[in-house]
């Protein structure tokens, strides 16, 4: 699985549950085959830009969303384990596409494991 294929399957995947949709319903919708749409999801084959524009149209989204990941080159450069900034696009990255709700949750659970660090 290439790394940017993981990534762009899993902005699919958290646009899908955002929207309420199976991955059949999705696959319906973009007149995909089911199986062909979890491989895509999981990063396991590279869709064409004309699957993938299939996928947005379902969506309801713009294709920039699907694909817009953190940049590969950029990531590589700066992989190190110590670099706080790494870590934190990564955590940016997985709320890409939670709700405003579901975003302020994990906020708090953060902010509160935080202050439980700063007390011990």
């Amino acid at each position: 699985m290439s790394e940017i294929a993981g990534l762009i399957g899993e902005n699919i995947r958290l646009l899908r549950k955002k929207r309420g949709l199976s991955q059949e319903q999705l696959a319906f919708r973009a007149d995909i085959n089911a199986s062909y749409m979890g491989q895509v999801e999981r990063g396991e084959k590279n869709p064409t830009i004309d699957v993938l524009s299939k996928i947005a149209l379902a969506l309801q989204t713009p294709i920039e969303q699907i694909v817009n990941v953190i940049s590969i080159a950029h990531e590589a450069d700066h992989n190190d384990d110590n670099d706080e900034n790494g870590y934190a696009n990564k955590i940016a990255h997985q709320l890409n596409g939670l709700s405003l709700k579901e975003q302020e949750a994990v906020y708090k659970f953060v902010k509160q494991l935080v202050q439980f660090k700063e007390i011990n």
